[in-house]
């Protein structure tokens, strides 16, 4: 009788441990699938946000850091791909890794170089260039090739009847800086965009402001000029166009309407009544830009993170119905 009722309960706790098999494999399984989901969203977001961070904030005086790291992401990317080719996990999780962090990497140089060449190349190089005061405008404008802000003498003015629009997709518009002992001779423009007619009129920035007698210069974001900026960009490339030539462009239809002559080289400024709020509003731009482009790719992020995670637990699942038929077929045959 007590060896029934102990082989009773050791087939009872045979049973019973069968039973909580099945449970510990499947809380482990969906233990892996969160932690998988939580890769696929993370690590790319990740990249991404580090992408557009060093862009942002270092790119400016150490782009070949930036470039270093911007390779290094996409070698890891290149390795999760060759690691799902050995098929070290079941579905296709190591590729969607890579393709997501390589996508990340990718946006994110985009956007960062958008960043940084729309907003704070400016602020960095006005925070390194020259200041200079009391500028009259008839000085020489190469005089002051390596200017950031001016301060244009009491007797500057921007004379908005010579004003010209160029049109390409936007208006650019330029208007001759001069005073009262200049007749055609212009070195400095005040400049805009999609702030003018085709002629005879300008409002861009504080043109309209009898106090206003400050410029900041435009810069040009062709990177390889040395004179663009102080810092080590100028050997770096943008991949964005320069506006400056559309300036010119303005600037030589000016001439040939308004008998003016302009310098060889002059120098495009923004004519404001605060300079120092110009080069405040581009810092407060670009981070503006960096929070909105961060916060909008972890929501792409998660999106197209679940989806890839369910996608692989499908064809994990597929993997395994197909290699629990050939066991069965297999077992069969023999």
């Amino acid at each position: 009788m007590a060896g029934d009722d102990t082989a009773f309960a050791t087939g009872a706790n045979g049973r019973s441990q069968d039973q909580r098999t099945p449970l510990r494999n499947k809380s482990k399984t969906a233990g892996n699938q969160h932690i998988g989901m939580a890769a696929l969203i993370g690590i790319p977001w990740l990249m991404f946000t580090i992408v557009s961070v060093l862009f942002a904030f270092a790119y400016h005086h150490y782009y070949l850091v930036c470039w270093l790291v911007v390779l290094a992401w996409v070698m890891l990317s290149v390795i999760f791909m060759v690691l799902d080719s050995r098929q070290r996990m079941g579905g296709s999780w190591f590729l969607f890794l890579g393709m997501l962090c390589l996508f990340g990497v990718l946006f994110g140089t985009l956007t960062g170089s958008y960043n940084y060449w729309t907003h704070m190349f400016q602020y960095w190089s006005y925070d390194e260039n020259r200041a200079y005061s009391n500028v009259l405008p008839t000085e020489p404008a190469e005089a002051h090739a390596d200017a950031g802000k001016i301060v244009f003498s009491h007797t500057a003015r921007v004379d908005t009847t010579r004003a010209v629009g160029y049109k390409s997709g936007s208006v650019y518009c330029v208007a001759p800086i001069l005073d009262d002992t200049q007749l055609d001779r212009v070195e400095y423009w005040a400049a805009g965009i999609d702030c003018c007619p085709s002629r005879g009129d300008f409002n861009c920035d504080d043109s309209w402001n009898p106090k206003a007698k400050s410029g900041v210069v435009i810069l040009d974001t062709t990177a390889g000029d040395a004179a663009v900026s102080s810092g080590d960009t100028s050997v770096g490339f943008s991949l964005w166009k320069s506006k400056r030539d559309y300036y010119v462009k303005a600037v030589r239809e000016a001439e040939a309407n308004f008998a003016l002559t302009s310098a060889e080289h002059p120098l495009f400024v923004r004519w404001v009544g605060d300079p120092q709020m110009i080069q405040d509003d581009y810092w407060r731009s670009g981070v503006g830009f960096l929070v909105a482009t961060v916060c909008i790719y972890l929501l792409i992020s998660i999106i197209v993170g679940a989806v890839m995670q369910m996608w692989s637990k499908r064809t994990a699942a597929g993997q395994g119905a197909q290699g629990a038929s050939a066991d069965a077929n297999a077992t069969g045959f023999r």
